[in-house]
């Protein structure tokens, strides 16, 4: 099993690193595990608008296949220059749901794993869910 971290990834220039920070390590079976992108935001930003990630795996019901499931949510949070109060009027929310045979040998199940999420990175799938079309 993989140990909690905190997560650096790249913002959409290439360049500027964001930290999503580890809160809540799984608890087991089916408990989520949960990261919030404090570090560089803003301190007045409230915990509830701010990017957060989810992430739980299981069992599948022959128990034959771990079932793997993570939710981002991006919510869209303005300050109100007079009341200085946020607000969110919308998310963006990624979801992947990942089954991996257990029958299939570990290095198979590796090269999916990464594979699949390396195809995820590049930046054609990248432009598919920031304009909301599929390639044509």
């Amino acid at each position: 099993m993989p140990s909690m971290a905190s997560l650096t990834v790249k913002k959409s220039d290439g360049t500027t690193d964001i930290v999503f920070d580890q809160l809540a390590a799984s608890a087991g079976e089916n408990v989520p595990a949960y990261w919030r992108q404090d570090t560089g935001n803003n301190a007045t930003l409230p915990n509830g608008l701010r990017s957060r990630m989810m992430s739980k795996t299981r069992w599948n019901g022959p128990r034959t296949a771990r079932i793997a499931e993570v939710e981002i949510t991006f919510p869209y949070a303005l300050q109100d220059s007079t009341t200085t109060k946020w607000n969110s009027t919308d998310s963006c929310v990624l979801k992947l749901a990942a089954t991996m045979p257990q029958s299939i040998p570990g290095n198979s199940l590796s090269e999916a794993a990464y594979q699949g999420m390396n195809l995820l990175a590049q930046t054609l799938v990248k432009e598919v869910l920031r304009t909301g079309y599929s390639p044509t």
